[in-house]
């Protein structure tokens, strides 16, 4: 005979707070897109991510274009030939650095094929932009940290540009995963506190007394596509919005302002002592790449399921 044990009393609820003194771009817009995400991740470290090939061709890519801009910091068009030269030799070493990252020799060699295909628009497009709008390259995977009511903001800027006529500063982030298709949409995401990183950025470079005058996300993932940037112009009020397919756009400093009150909002709530739960995102496709899905028993089912639900 099976002998039932007496059921154990519930423990009182307790609270859960960050593991770590500082908050990054990254875990807020972790936090927005789904708030147990954060949790497994950043309380509980409960997967040891091993990373992936998009993940090594990210890193090996920020670090060709670093050190590649650390040479040609004003792009001129009779130098494309040579720069391109140069990117290409420095997308070679910076692979090879991070060649562990890749699976197998075959993903290895398919992805610097890629990367290379990738320069050649990028050097296309650094001599189009800098004969439109010459600019002065400033600042290279930069440090920043910014303090904000007590909680203590940090990350790296891909790039800063400093517009060689009107000195304003151009804030430039490296995408080589997915990105917003337009302006519009791109803007909607930051006034749905959906991403923090261009604002937080801003903001950062606002304190140490640069002109922020332009946020801009730059697409290196397609080899097969232009480089055409997706940016936000900063004006003082709110102006038309961008339609459509529009690449570039209008974000006011009320609403950068707004991204700045939010991030806070949200340091203030992962430190709190009160007793809290973390909802799971409500969008499937969180998931997708998820690396905590399989344990997560609170995931939204896939549109394919939800019929049998």
């Amino acid at each position: 005979m099976i002998a039932l044990a007496e059921p154990v009393e519930r423990e009182p609820a307790g609270s859960v707070r960050a593991r770590r003194p500082h908050f990054s771009a990254s875990a807020l817009n972790a936090y927005a897109e789904c708030e147990r995400k954060w949790f497994y991740r950043y309380v509980c470290a409960a997967v040891d991510d091993p990373g992936s090939a998009a993940s090594a061709y990210g890193t090996a890519f920020h670090l060709a274009l670093e050190r590649f801009h650390e040479r040609y910091v004003r792009p001129a068009e009779g130098e494309a030939d040579v720069m391109l030269a140069e990117l290409e030799r420095r997308i070679d070493g910076a692979f090879e650095e991070h060649r562990e990252g890749f699976p197998t020799a075959v993903e290895f060699e398919i992805q610097v094929r890629r990367a290379r295909r990738t320069a050649k628009r990028y050097v296309a497009w650094l001599v189009e932009e800098a004969r439109r709008a010459p600019f002065t390259v400033v600042g290279r995977e930069l440090a920043v940290q910014l303090d904000l009511e007590g909680f203590t903001f940090v990350g790296f800027i891909d790039r800063l540009d400093r517009d060689d006529r009107t000195s304003g500063v151009v804030v430039v982030d490296y995408k080589t995963g997915s990105i917003a298709k337009s302006a519009a949409e791109y803007l909607q995401q930051v006034r749905d506190f959906e991403d923090f990183q261009l604002p937080f950025y801003y903001w950062v470079r606002t304190a140490a007394g640069d002109r922020v005058t332009r946020l801009a996300l730059l697409p290196l993932k397609d080899a097969l596509a232009d480089v055409r940037p997706v940016a936000l112009d900063v004006v003082p009020v709110p102006s038309g919005a961008a339609r459509g397919d529009d690449l570039v756009g209008t974000v006011s400093v009320a609403e950068l302002e707004r991204a700045k009150l939010r991030m806070v909002d949200i340091c203030r709530a992962l430190t709190s002592s009160e007793p809290r739960g973390f909802a799971p995102a409500s969008d499937p496709e969180a998931c997708v790449f998820c690396a905590y899905s399989l344990a997560c028993t609170r995931r939204p089912p896939a549109a394919s399921d939800r019929f049998g639900q």
